[in-house]
């Protein structure tokens, strides 16, 4: 008997990871991976954390539960990833010890509690300050901020219930009654809404500065005017780092954050890039919804099934456009992996929105970092000018032989040229978080109307004038050949090698310029860096003059 989300939890603090096997069972199924000795070995392991009286915290006591043997230890090393110290700090309240200086209660990072927490905190920077479930939930699974999905199943065949009644079912939502019995959120109103208490807003903040990297949404600021606000809360701590002062509305007490100065200047950058978002054609006091319906489009390259390819792949993509009530078509793509378009309700024009994936499966990612593939496709992305630019590393990157180099690809990608990298567990994570994109790009553009209000860098390219475009880029040119030289010195990103070209077409007129400097070395190395007003840094700018006129002396 197959026994799949039968059992009771006995442990609830064991729930999450229950809920990451299921995930882990369910992905396995649904792309044909499992066979019924992976499944037994799985269903084993599920059964005995269920019926574990104590909490699981490390890896190490999760290899001690009976029928845990290497390869489940391998595919769940990634749910034990956490901060230093949550886990000390979560022992530690639970066990009903005082801790030192009244530590409070931390969820643990990627878990849907940290997720919740950290998307109604967001949402009071935007004003919102309550949301109901629904709301709620998109919004979180959008974020990516959890490992474990937070929707509640509910198909047919996908076996997530618990206890003896057909009505009780687990989902990552179920961690709601924990933050509401920790007073970090208050539930009020019919239909029910959340929002967070003064304890949950500063709970939210904690778990925000343990994060790899800071948004300066995040960090208390304002969507009107997020760079002036964020650098009038910001001290210089040295050369290197910035002191952020987070606001609490409520207390008026701040969160400190250290932050590189790098870091805060292109976070502004990116910022203020994406207010400036391209509207599709509107004539005056029109609503976008009243004329535009979003499309999700997929390259027809992509594969979404390792066995009879075309017609599962077909399916997997209908079922998608079913589960989130979104319109999916198939295209050949020229470049990234998925855009969205708004089509003419009536006259059927196509426009390409401001937002564009590169898919990257972790083994791919891996061999176009080596060939320097990676490189030149970023190049492409970036000169077709949208705004918004994701990365999408799909798969666990920790498990590959170049995890280091993977890990400070996808750190440069997004911090120097201003990518959103988001990252998947597998192929089914991926399509929903096509789906929960396309709800968000399609939120976001619904209510927008034509008016003296609506700011916006001008017009989105139709589809054909996209096609048309790529296909220029695609064409070699000397200006590409030199990006490429110059992307060989180590601080020279795609964006400041793009900068460089638009003062300098080519090696020669930039050698030029160097020779009317000869004499004055200092003038040379500081040169790109003056001449494009500190877009290109010093170092790149020193390093571009070392390799240029090195080899021209």
């Amino acid at each position: 008997m197959n026994d799949w989300g039968q059992k009771q939890v006995v442990c609830a603090e064991n729930e999450e990871l229950v809920l990451f096997l299921k995930k882990k069972r369910q992905e396995m199924a649904e792309t044909e991976e499992i066979s019924i000795r992976i499944d037994s070995t799985l269903r084993k392991a599920y059964s005995n954390v269920c019926n574990t009286k104590t909490r699981i915290k490390t890896l190490k006591e999760f290899s001690q539960i009976k029928g845990v043997g290497k390869w489940i230890l391998k595919i769940s090393q990634e749910f034990f990833e956490m901060d230093s110290g949550t886990s000390e700090t979560q022992e530690s309240l639970q066990q009903g010890k005082k801790t030192k200086g009244n530590r409070r209660y931390l969820p643990q990072k990627n878990s849907v509690a940290y997720a919740l927490l950290i998307t109604l905190y967001r949402g009071t920077l935007e004003g919102v300050i309550s949301m109901r479930k629904q709301q709620l939930i998109d919004a979180a699974e959008a974020s990516g901020l959890s490992r474990v999905p937070i929707m509640p199943e509910k198909r047919r065949g996908i076996p997530t219930q618990i206890g003896s009644s057909g009505r009780e079912w687990y989902s990552g939502w179920s961690c709601m009654k924990t933050l509401l019995t920790k007073g970090l959120v208050i539930k009020s109103s019919c239909p029910a809404k959340y929002a967070l208490t003064q304890e949950g807003v500063k709970v939210a903040l904690e778990c925000l500065s343990r994060c790899d990297l800071v948004d300066c949404n995040d960090l208390g600021t304002s969507k009107k005017d997020s760079s002036k606000s964020f650098l009038n809360e910001s001290v210089r701590k040295s050369e290197e780092e910035v002191i952020v002062l987070s606001n609490d509305s409520n207390t008026q007490e701040k969160s400190i954050v250290v932050v590189p100065v790098e870091v805060v200047e292109k976070l502004n950058g990116m910022h203020a890039n994406m207010n400036a978002i391209r509207m599709p054609p509107l004539k005056f006091g029109e609503r976008f919804k009243d004329v535009y319906n979003v499309i999700l489009i997929l390259d027809d390259r992509e594969q979404f099934a390792k066995t009879n390819k075309w017609a599962r792949s077909k399916k997997i993509i209908e079922n998608i456009g079913s589960e989130f009530q979104i319109r999916v078509e198939v295209r050949h793509l020229p470049i990234g992996d998925a855009i969205w378009i708004a089509r003419d309700k009536h006259l059927k024009y196509e426009f390409v929105l401001d937002c564009i994936v590169e898919r990257k499966e972790v083994d791919d990612f891996c061999m176009s970092i080596r060939d320097s593939r990676y490189k030149d496709q970023k190049l492409r992305l970036l000169r077709c000018g949208f705004k918004k630019l994701i990365y999408l590393v799909e798969g666990d990157p920790n498990f590959s032989e170049a995890a280091e180099a993977i890990k400070t690809a996808c750190f440069t990608t997004e911090i120097h040229e201003g990518f959103d990298v988001q990252r998947t567990t597998g192929l089914l994570d991926t399509l929903r978080k096509y789906g929960y994109l396309t709800q968000a790009i399609t939120r976001y553009y619904r209510e927008k109307v034509c008016n003296d209000t609506v700011k916006c860098s001008g017009t989105c390219p139709s589809f054909d004038g996209f096609i048309r475009k790529c296909e220029d880029l695609e064409k070699v040119t000397v200006g590409d050949i030199f990006g490429i030289q110059l992307m060989q010195v180590p601080q020279v990103t795609e964006e400041i090698a793009l900068a460089v070209i638009d003062l300098y077409p080519t090696v020669i007129s930039l050698a030029r310029a160097y020779y009317f400097l000869e004499g004055n070395v200092q003038a040379q190395e500081e040169m790109l860096k003056r001449q494009s007003n500190n877009l290109i840094s010093e170092s790149a700018s020193r390093g571009i003059f070392q390799l240029i006129w090195g080899d021209c002396k």
